[in-house]
């Protein structure tokens, strides 16, 4: 037996976005809009990282604008927002 057979499938991160009246389709595309992946999960570029900027830094940056990027488009993270970490990030309504 591979795994826990008690645990709860992973979805993926874009399934954890919502927005009133949208498709599958239109969700994909307002995701890769916003340089998300085609599968449906986020990546930061490296080729857009700035010089003497670390990874850490650079991947923060890219994913906060990403986060942004989407809910400028009218979505709604329906994920867990009950942490500290979590809190600190756009997706659960920090700036």
């Amino acid at each position: 037996m591979n795994g826990n057979p008690f645990r709860e499938p992973v979805k993926p991160y874009i399934d954890y976005w919502e927005k009133e009246g949208m498709t599958e389709e239109s969700r994909l595309n307002d995701w890769a809009a916003c340089e998300g992946n085609e599968n449906g999960t986020f990546s930061w570029k490296v080729k857009q990282q700035f010089p003497d900027e670390t990874d850490e830094a650079a991947r923060m940056r890219q994913e906060h604008a990403f986060q942004r990027c989407l809910i400028r488009s009218g979505y709604r993270y329906m994920g867990n927002c009950s942490s500290e970490y979590m809190k600190a990030r756009p997706l659960c309504g920090a700036p």
